[in-house]
C-alpha cells in the first residue's frame, strides 16, 4: 500500500518532486486532466460486484511509461495505487461492498515522472 496522495498536498506542490527533467510530461498533465471517466454501474463490465472500470483518453507522447490509477475511500485522498501499463481502460477489482471509492489517473513517462492527477470520478459499491 503506497501513503496517502492528496490533489492539493505538498507532494503534488512541488514540482522538482514529480517532474523535473521532463518537460514533455507537461504537456501529458494538461491533457490528462479532463481523460478520467468511469463506466456506469449499468455497464457490463461493472456486473461483478466489488469491481469498477475506468477508461481515459489516452496520452500521445513519445516517452510515455504508462498509467497509474490512485483510489481510496474519501475524496481526494487515494490510500492506494496500481500501476497499470500503457492501456486506457482498467476493471479495478477486490473492492469493498458498501463503500463509495475515489478514483483518479496519472500518466508517467519512461523516467518514472508523474503527471498531475486527472480528474476524479468516484463509483459506490453496493
Amino acid at each position: 500500500m503506497e501513503h496517502a496522495h492528496t490533489p492539493g498536498g505538498a507532494y503534488l506542490k512541488n514540482p522538482a518532486r514529480r517532474c523535473s527533467g521532463a518537460p514533455l510530461l507537461l504537456a501529458i498533465a494538461s491533457c490528462l486532466l479532463i481523460a478520467c471517466g468511469g463506466a456506469s454501474s449499468d455497464s457490463p463490465a461493472d456486473s461483478t460486484p466489488g469491481t469498477a472500470t475506468l477508461s481515459w483518453d489516452a496520452v500521445t507522447a513519445p516517452n510515455l511509461g504508462g498509467y497509474k490509477v490512485y483510489y481510496g475511500t474519501a475524496s481526494g485522498t487515494y490510500t492506494q495505487s496500481v500501476p497499470v501499463g500503457d492501456v486506457t481502460t482498467y476493471t479495478l477489482g477486490g473492492l469493498n461492498g458498501n463503500a463509495t471509492y475515489y478514483m483518479a489517473v496519472a500518466a508517467f513517462d519512461t523516467s518514472n515522472h508523474e503527471s498531475p492527477f486527472s480528474n476524479e470520478v468516484s463509483k459506490a459499491i453496493p
